[in-house]
């Protein structure tokens, strides 16, 4: 029955199995959304196919009408990423908003990832380790000694794909580094951001040239 199956063509299989599919996708795809988590395109294949007996080559064309589903019904898009060896979505809203989604983030945590993601933008690109918990620290977000929020930033953070943590150079010169991911760019308008640091300061969010024209271009790239 299986071989059978994971023969069809995608103009062989039913409607009804692909309505099937297309709804266990979605209700995948929800549940798993509560983490942040990525989540891998073969967990998709192996999930459908154990639910609905999905074959392989009809993966895709689930993928792509759960898609559209999560954008009319939740108002949601998948964003795929890694794309060559081995997929990954992530799922962020999909109409442009002014804050960070927070479903899923307490009020510290949220404003820790902000504070952070707002030192990296304003300092013009990755931010080393060291620059970064003396700002946290300095900025009354973080506590010097609090292991468990730094854990929350080099973990919790990266594995969402809000940031990146990476090592950079070699030897003497080897550092790690803070930027931001691939979530943030997608979820977190940089104007928003900038608006934010206007209000703290007392200024025109063009006062700060350089990422006025950063914010701006990326919203003209949205429209």
């Amino acid at each position: 029955m299986s071989k059978r199956k994971s023969n069809k063509s995608i103009a062989d299989v039913d409607v009804p199995d692909l309505k099937e599919a297309v709804i266990e996708c979605v209700r995948f795809i929800v549940c798993r959304e509560g983490s942040k988590i990525p989540i891998k395109r073969a967990e998709v294949v192996k999930h459908l196919e154990t639910t609905c007996s999905t074959p392989s080559n009809l993966v895709n064309k689930v993928v792509l009408e759960a898609n559209n589903t999560l954008k009319r019904v939740y108002g949601y898009k998948l964003i795929q990423i890694e794309k060559k060896s081995d997929p990954k979505y992530i799922i962020v809203l999909d109409e442009d908003c002014e804050s960070l989604d927070s479903s899923t983030l307490d009020q510290d945590q949220r404003r820790l990832l902000i504070s952070a993601l707002l030192h990296i933008f304003m300092s013009g690109g990755p931010v080393k380790e060291d620059d970064m918990w003396m700002f946290l620290s300095e900025a009354g977000v973080l506590d010097e000694n609090d292991y468990a929020g730094r854990k929350i930033m080099t973990k919790t953070f990266t594995r969402q794909m809000y940031l990146t943590y990476t090592k950079v150079g070699d030897g003497d010169m080897a550092r790690t580094v803070f930027d931001w991911g691939q979530r943030a760019t997608e979820e977190l308008p940089k104007m928003y951001l900038l608006k934010k640091m206007a209000e703290a300061f007392e200024k025109s969010p063009d006062h700060w040239c350089e990422q006025y024209k950063a914010a701006t271009e990326e919203t003209g790239s949205n429209t």
